[in-house]
């Protein structure tokens, strides 16, 4: 499911609501967790790059890079380099 925002998928939608709440230390990550967790999507593949970092922030399926993410994001939630973000990027484009 694609949302009308230019985000993407709802589970983008929800994840990068869940980094927002994080950040905001308002305590609401909890549930846009939830929410992103119900919505079903593609896992990564075992030997996706950086899988393990991703998947500790919220990046576990394939609709959650969907429709503009881009190397600065993940530098900023994942805390990759630019050279890691880029090299994640294209895997994601290649599935």
């Amino acid at each position: 499911m694609t949302t009308n925002n230019g985000i993407g998928s709802l589970r983008r939608f929800y994840l990068l609501k869940r980094l927002t709440a994080r950040d905001l230390g308002d305590g609401m990550d909890g549930i846009w967790r939830s929410k992103q967790e119900e919505v079903v999507g593609t896992p990564l593949p075992a030997e996706f790059p950086f899988r393990s970092r991703l998947s500790e922030v919220g990046y576990v399926a394939k609709e959650d890079f969907d429709i503009g993410i881009d190397a600065d994001e993940l530098v900023k939630y994942v805390l990759l380099s630019p050279r890691e973000a880029d090299v994640v990027i294209a895997a994601h484009a290649a599935l």
